[in-house]
């Protein structure tokens, strides 16, 4: 650890001067000073560029020059594609927006990923250079090609390299201020680490600004990463290790300590891994992270934890209740979980529910997953509820079968094996139930018995003619704890 700290103290001992870098910078470390990055359609953000380093840090990737870097960092949210428009220009009334007669400034770039976290503890992990022919050796920087003259050949990795892409403008003379950064197949929690460089050497504003926000398949950035602290808890379905990262303004050395969930018994992670302001982690816990404006860790500039916690197990019991009372024609399925202590305590309530339906041939998935635990619009039927923790198929349970009662409108009694007789939904379970049939007149047709075989068709052994026919049936509520008496009448076709 003696080796390490100095070259912590290096890195983060380093001055900003009105929101811009003014000191020369070192490949081997620059890329830890990386600031979080988002883009989304509330939050288009705009950050001071870099000025007072033209010497830069030489040639990288397709840049030949490297003038005032800025680097930053920007996690993925939802998977996708996204598409960057890369800007520069002098923001004279400080208001983050390129107004009319502001003045844009040349702007190039190059970025690299994916990584697991933001901090990259030896930069030389970011290439150079490119490996056109994949062999591994000779990596360099004139092999690497300008997105503008090849838009093709960061898309199909021809680099053989984690340079995601690289662009600059040929001749700024033509007025080309916007760079396009391109970042295929993102996943979720993926880092990116990006370099911007300032040709003109004038401070102004940078902005990334996602433009395929609204398309199909595209991904989002995540901005929970401008927050300082260590972000939101976790939820892990039994997946481990598991990367987690925090920093705090100010901070240039950190300690990592975790606790047992539901304590805050907190134990020191042993150095070096808990010097760095990212951890990787095998087991569930409350992990704190402090930040220190110091090397020697003693005076502290802030403090915050998150919980990480094993939701494969998450679902104790499904219950469910209905509101309409029966033969309403459509209902309405609440789903009820009971989860572990566990993730209760924790205040873990990202469930998630499926509706599945019995059409004769077992049963099938009616509705898909959703957040939602409630499914209107049900017709009569057979149903189970299906809950889990979102995205973890291990901690699926189902309910017990959902007997909803109701009628069809018609049956078709032709003998074609479809439809051929008429009963009552679910009535098996109602022993008691009386069921009559009548015809337009009131003309008393049949009597059936729950669960029995239905009706035909037939009175006195003749078939009787296409029409409206009715029923009524008396029954005990189901839904009515004091299961009272209740009666129901209807109308439904036969067709022949």
């Amino acid at each position: 650890m003696a080796k390490i700290l100095p070259q912590i103290s290096l890195l983060f001992i380093l001055l900003f001067v009105k929101g811009t870098f003014s000191y020369a910078q070192d490949f081997d470390v620059a890329c830890r000073l990386a600031q979080p990055f988002c883009s989304d359609a509330s939050r288009e953000l705009t950050f001071p560029n870099t000025v007072g380093d033209m010497d830069g840090l030489g040639e990288i990737g397709c840049l030949n020059t490297t003038p005032n870097p800025a680097w930053y960092f920007l996690r993925i949210d939802e998977s996708g594609n996204l598409i960057f428009d890369v800007q520069q220009w002098v923001d004279g009334n400080d208001n983050s927006n390129l107004d009319n007669g502001e003045r844009q400034l040349d702007v190039d770039f190059i970025a690299w990923g994916p990584f697991p976290t933001s901090f990259i503890v030896d930069c030389d992990e970011l290439s150079r250079g490119c490996d056109n022919n994949g062999d591994g050796d000779n990596i360099r920087p004139a092999e690497c090609v300008n997105n503008v003259d090849d838009p093709d050949y960061y898309l199909n990795n021809l680099d053989n390299t984690n340079i995601i892409d690289c662009s600059y403008a040929r001749t700024p003379e033509d007025d080309t201020f916007i760079e396009t950064l391109t970042i295929p197949n993102a996943q979720t929690g993926e880092y990116y680490i990006i370099l911007i460089t300032n040709f003109a050497d004038e401070a102004g504003v940078i902005q990334l600004q996602q433009t395929n926000l609204d398309e199909p398949d595209a991904g989002t950035t995540d901005c929970s990463i401008l927050d300082p602290g260590v972000g939101p808890d976790i939820a892990t379905c039994g997946e481990f290790p598991i990367t987690i990262e925090g920093r705090f303004p100010g901070a240039i050395s950190y300690r990592w300590s975790r606790a047992n969930v539901g304590t805050t018994n907190f134990i020191n992670v042993p150095d070096p891994e808990g010097m760095f302001p990212f951890l990787e982690i095998n087991s569930e816990g409350v992990y704190q992270l402090i930040g220190y404006s110091d090397a020697g860790r003693t005076v502290e500039v802030g403090r915050d934890d998150l919980v990480v916690l094993d939701v494969s197990s998450a679902v104790v019991s499904v219950d469910y209740s209905i509101e309409e009372e029966s033969f309403a024609g459509s209902y309405t399925i609440t789903a009820e979980v009971e989860a572990t202590s566990e993730v209760e305590n924790a205040n873990f309530e990202d469930f998630e529910y499926r509706l599945d339906r019995d059409l004769g041939s077992g049963f099938i998935e009616y509705r898909p997953f959703q957040s939602s635990p409630v499914f209107s619009n049900v017709p009569p039927g057979d149903y189970f509820v299906t809950a889990r923790y979102a995205n973890c198929p291990d901690s699926e349970e189902r309910s017990e079968v959902i007997m909803i009662l109701g009628y069809p409108k018609y049956f078709t009694p032709n003998g074609d094996g479809f439809h051929d007789t008429w009963s009552l939904i679910n009535i098996e379970g109602q022993p008691t139930a009386q069921i009559y049939i009548f015809d337009r007149y009131g003309k008393l047709l049949k009597q059936l018995r729950a669960g029995g075989p239905g009706w035909d068709g037939t009175y006195n052994g003749r078939n009787m003619p296409s029409s409206d026919y009715w029923f009524r049936v008396e029954f005990n509520e189901p839904r009515d704890p004091n299961m009272r008496r209740r009666v129901f009448a209807g109308n439904f076709s036969l067709i022949r």
